[in-house]
């Protein structure tokens, strides 16, 4: 029977770790792992990347994304704990925000809510959205170098692009998947992988640099609120 090796030791360092409330340190793990100090770094730092693990001075706890991403009604539980910021950046913004989330190689949207202008855009909430040129998608990619490595290896511009992404914590969609919308994403209530993200979308027409930057500094002031 094939299966892999690595995976298995992966869920066994977070079945130990789920059991260890207050956190444990690599050398308590290599012992009750009986694997290689490198061997637990190399592991937990590619669960840190995928945002399941953190780590708090010399020791590693699971974080709470690890608990959501356990659930079957995980993203249920997403469009409930996002709903009343969805809400309160609607009010703020006044144009269609969204609530998205990594799945496999593409985004799906969990939940939106659409302006009441006559001129509007609208979300695709069925749909598996393209993770290159979407901002939900750029922003994902910013934290997962495993996706966006066939991309980055032959487009420099690109690799150039996610960097400022990771520095700003925001992406951009500039009429890339639908002519004449203009797209921001930003982080939810933390910068894990894991974590669903937050995006607004304008018309080209009423885009404003001004208008992008008060939609951030809006959603800054509301994620504290109800976190």
């Amino acid at each position: 029977m094939d299966r892999s090796t690595s995976l298995i030791k992966a869920l066994d360092l977070l079945t130990a770790l789920g059991g260890a409330g207050a956190g444990t340190t690599v050398q308590e793990l290599a012992q009750i792992m009986n694997l290689p100090r490198t061997t637990v770094i190399r592991i937990l730092n590619t669960i840190m990347e995928y945002g399941l693990v953190r780590k708090t001075g010399r020791t590693y706890q699971v974080t709470r994304a690890f608990g959501d991403w356990c659930r079957p009604d995980r993203n249920a539980l997403h469009c409930r704990r996002y709903r009343p910021v969805l809400e309160a950046w609607a009010r703020a913004t006044g144009e269609l925000v969204l609530l998205g989330q990594l799945e496999g190689a593409g985004v799906v949207h969990l939940d939106f809510i659409e302006s009441d202008h006559r001129v509007r855009v609208a979300s695709a909430p069925a749909t598996r959205h393209n993770i290159r040129h979407n901002a939900l998608g750029k922003l994902f990619l910013s934290q997962r170098p495993d996706l966006a490595a066939g991309w980055v290896d032959c487009d420099p511009d690109f690799a150039d692009e996610l960097k400022t992404i990771r520095e700003t914590g925001i992406a951009w969609n500039r009429g890339e998947t639908v002519a004449g919308m203009v797209a921001l994403a930003c982080h939810g209530f933390d910068r894990a992988a894991t974590e669903p993200k937050l995006a607004v979308a304008w018309p080209e027409a009423r885009f404003s640099t001004a208008k992008a930057e008060r939609a951030v500094r809006a959603l800054q002031k509301i994620l504290p609120r109800f976190e």
